[in-house]
């Protein structure tokens, strides 16, 4: 299609912030949402239209291994783990085609934005900025500064910390505050396997916290009081044996709670089962899962003006689903069925 003309969907839009079930059309013109109609229209494409999804929180780079054994969590990611022990054998070329290839899985299952924690200093950064010159789609990254080093690349969006443990504490606090002098985010990890380094992962005021399935009420209210935005990753803490996230608490004390996928070694980046999984087995909310997915993550990835929900002047991040498949057929609820049971089969197509 040409790049000014005019694509018209019509069906039934997810509609604003609220996720509003609307008939109607979208004008999507230079990948802006120019119009939102009522009218009946000869559309290019008719189905239910949503905006596409956010993956808050992704190690790319584990795309190199998939489904490992079963074993404790230190002995997968924590430093010396298999997961770093792969990384260091695969090369460049092998990592970048696998990355490549999630990034495009990630687009054929509704994602177009992500939040990516980079091991591998700059190197790391590097290849991952070749994969998505091969797939392109909003990225974030979140560097790690090598040993003896405080600086991060300077592509990167800000620093990601893989846990307060990790490091000597002087040392992290040098590298929060050479991130924040630069004007980047800080990202950690936290709350995970255990409890024992929440505190000092609060204590950096970090712009958003990841995990926190072991955190307690009272350091969830400490967490919303201070306005520090959570990620979890359900399905990665059911692999891993950690405990699953009260993200009910979470959502009831105000905290801005994204979604994300976590190891692409232990699950695949697909938000919709992220999504279904979040819905049935821990939130019996369709639609505070979708925004959770959607809106949240655009928040927390600070791009929440521009895209996320479908309205007027946002940029057309959308995806049109066919109402009429096997399994869509018979649907009473478009956005429960949309959270609960889709599919990439039943994606029309992406915009």
């Amino acid at each position: 299609m040409s790049a000014h003309r005019d694509v018209l969907l019509a069906g039934t839009i997810i509609y604003g912030d609220d996720f509003e079930l609307r008939e109607g059309y979208v004008c999507l013109r230079d990948g802006i949402i120019r119009e939102i109609g009522k009218e009946k229209v000869d559309a290019d494409l008719e189905g239910i239209i949503a905006p596409r999804l956010v993956n808050a929180h992704v190690h790319i780079g584990d795309s190199v291994i998939k489904d490992p054994p079963f074993m404790p969590l230190s002995d997968l990611v924590g430093p010396g783990g298999l997961k770093h022990m792969a990384l260091a054998e695969a090369g460049h070329r092998r990592t970048v085609e696998a990355m490549s290839r999630t990034l495009q899985d990630m687009v054929e299952t509704g994602t177009w934005a992500f939040i990516d924690f980079r091991e591998g200093g700059r190197d790391g950064v590097e290849m991952i900025l070749e994969a998505l010159g091969r797939v392109p789609m909003e990225a974030r990254i979140l560097g790690r500064p090598g040993k003896g080093e405080l600086d991060i690349h300077e592509s990167c969006w800000g620093l990601g910390i893989s846990s307060t443990r990790d490091y000597d504490q002087s040392a992290i606090n040098a590298a929060a505050d050479r991130a924040r002098e630069s004007g980047r985010i800080i990202g950690i990890h936290a709350g995970e396997a255990g409890d024992d380094d929440i505190c000092d992962a609060i204590r950096l005021q970090p712009s958003f916290l990841v995990h926190m399935n072991r955190a307690s009420r009272k350091q969830l209210k400490e967490v919303a009081d201070l306005g520090i935005p959570v990620v979890i990753c359900p399905r990665s803490n059911q692999v891993t044996g950690t405990g699953l996230p009260d993200v009910s608490a979470m959502i009831d004390l105000g905290i801005v709670v994204g979604v994300g996928t976590d190891n692409v070694m232990l699950n695949s980046p697909n938000m919709l089962e992220e999504m279904a999984w979040l819905s049935k087995a821990l939130l019996h909310d369709d639609r505070q899962v979708f925004k959770m997915c959607t809106l949240n993550g655009a928040k927390i990835m600070g791009i929440d003006q521009r895209a996320g929900t479908i309205e007027e002047g946002k940029a057309g991040r959308l995806m049109v689903i066919d109402r009429d498949t096997n399994n869509l057929w018979g649907s009473f609820d478009p956005l429960s069925s949309l959270v609960r049971r889709l599919r990439p089969s039943d994606i029309m197509a992406v915009f």
